[in-house]
């Protein structure tokens, strides 16, 4: 099972597509009692599990991550999404941990495409403001450095035009080249619409830094329950995306050759 734990939502950069920009300006940490509730209930947990530290900036909160690593066995497996700005903390960390952190980085405003390890995953949130960055030399970058660990998301906070689409067919048709004939990059998905919540494939826990259980890591109002109250909640299940910020019905489309049917945009031949 996946544990997704977001120690506090400060962030270091403030990229302009977050949908959790406006929560940057909360200083509050989760605190010890909240961690310790954690600690005493994922021990309890038989099997193996994943503990993803989640933000705001999840390696500004260095000193918390080492002491949940002391509290838990070294079976289960440590992953961190990161903006990948703060590389001394994570390499800090990893050692302290002693084995390689999964991580997932995204194009964050300070244009540091790397990998931070081998288990490195990038995702490129495409903007109507930043979808020309993708130039054929990063995109030619990113296939090679990350070939199949690479994904696309779409913000659709704004309407699309049929230039954008077009534009991603041809980001897919470099990557195939590079990559292979199997790579492929989903157009923009409908996530207002009622259907199993994509991001959900297994059960995962998410809790906040206030020790609340999410129904979902992007809205948080969503609340299933609290640490100190309620055995672990998982979020599996949901019937509808519960994302408004960042996905608007009314920002999608038909242009064409290019109809919009049930969750994704499909290309009509």
């Amino acid at each position: 099972m996946d544990f997704k734990l977001i120690l506090g939502y400060k962030c270091n950069i403030k990229c302009d597509y977050c949908y959790q920009i406006k929560a940057h300006s909360n200083e509050k940490d989760m605190c010890y009692e909240i961690i310790d509730k954690f600690i005493e209930r994922f021990n309890k947990l038989d099997g193996t599990h994943n503990i993803n530290f989640f933000g705001g900036e999840p390696l500004l909160y260095v000193d918390k991550i080492k002491y949940i690593m002391d509290r838990v066995d070294k079976k289960h497996t440590i992953s961190i999404s990161t903006n990948g700005s703060l590389r001394g903390q994570f390499y800090e960390l990893e050692k302290y941990w002693g084995s390689p952190i999964a991580n997932l980085l995204s194009n964050k405003q300070h244009k540091d495409f790397t990998k931070l390890n081998d288990l490195s995953s990038f995702r490129y949130i495409v903007t109507k403001e930043n979808i020309n960055d993708l130039t054929e030399n990063l995109v030619k970058f990113l296939g090679n450095h990350y070939k199949d660990k690479l994904s696309f998301k779409y913000d659709m906070s704004k309407k699309w035009e049929l230039k954008d689409i077009q534009k991603m067919e041809e980001v897919e048709r470099q990557l195939k080249n590079i990559i292979g004939n199997n790579y492929k990059i989903e157009l923009p998905v409908n996530m207002n619409s009622k259907f199993a919540c994509p991001y959900i494939k297994n059960k995962e826990v998410v809790l906040n830094y206030n020790g609340d259980y999410l129904a979902c890591h992007r809205n948080e109002n969503s609340i299933l329950g609290n640490i100190l109250n309620d055995d672990f909640k998982f979020n599996a299940g949901l019937d509808e995306c519960l994302d408004t910020y960042t996905n608007r019905v009314e920002n999608l489309y038909s242009y064409g050759a290019y109809e919009f049917k049930s969750l994704t945009i499909f290309r009509c031949n």
